[in-house]
């Protein structure tokens, strides 16, 4: 029994990006076509579960940051569904920022790890891939937390149609990946200077992200090749 368990916590780090990846994509991209369904609100909220527990086997264990990775998600995850199940009525604000505490320590640590790999493979892709749609998540929390500190920072047609937390933040999540991708579809837009500082920097730090992490992946991918081909030169000479 203790083996097994030891092989499947194993098996949830080897591939932990990949894992969260597929999750992150599920909640992403299913979560709002299941809306108008009964026990909706639930569904969507065990998937942001999973992600933000599955994130913690993509810390390194080893890392000084695990052990506070590991607090802000306990405290995430114990905040979340005692709001959820409205077994103690805390604070949004806090909350919220708590929440934002644990995202941008993920996007610290995945950041660390894709900008310090010395070899492109799955794991590595995946891990991007996951740090940029952590970013986009974060930013959409960022965005809910100042809507709730500073009441009409931001107006649309879908935030009109809010009639719960959990839809704000994917209303909020979704505007955010619009801004991260530029595309700035005006359906959601800031309406105070500091909502649109906001966008502003996330729009920015989308574009910059996207050009370093491709300059990144060729530049691992050229040196890997011609590595290999140093050492079949040395193999050759060798014989």
């Amino acid at each position: 029994m203790k083996r097994s368990f030891h092989l499947a916590e194993h098996f949830l780090h080897r591939y932990s990006f990949q894992h969260l990846l597929v999750w992150l994509l599920l909640y992403i991209v299913a979560s709002p076509f299941l809306q108008s369904l009964p026990h909706a609100s639930m569904a969507s909220s065990i998937t942001m579960s999973l992600i933000l527990l599955l994130a913690v086997y993509a810390i390194n264990p080893r890392s000084r940051m695990y052990n506070y990775v590991l607090i802000l998600m306990a405290l995430t995850l114990s905040l979340f569904w005692l709001n959820m199940l409205n077994i103690v009525s805390f604070s949004k604000k806090a909350s919220g920022l708590i929440m934002i505490a644990y995202f941008s320590l993920l996007v610290y640590s995945f950041t660390r790890y894709v900008f310090s790999a010395r070899k492109v493979d799955s794991r590595l892709i995946s891990a991007a891939l996951c740090l940029y749609l952590i970013m986009g998540t974060l930013w959409g929390v960022i965005y809910q937390v100042l809507e709730i500190f500073v009441p009409g920072s931001f107006k649309g047609d879908l935030l009109a149609q809010t009639s719960a937390t959990g839809q704000s933040l994917q209303h909020f999540e979704y505007f955010s990946f619009v801004t991260l991708t530029t595309l700035g579809y005006g359906d959601i837009l800031p309406q105070t200077q500091g909502a649109a500082s906001l966008c502003q920097a996330e729009a920015i730090i989308g574009q910059f992200y996207m050009a370093v992490l491709v300059a990144r992946l060729v530049g691992i991918q050229v040196s890997q090749k011609f590595s290999h081909q140093e050492n079949r030169q040395n193999d050759q000479d060798d014989k």
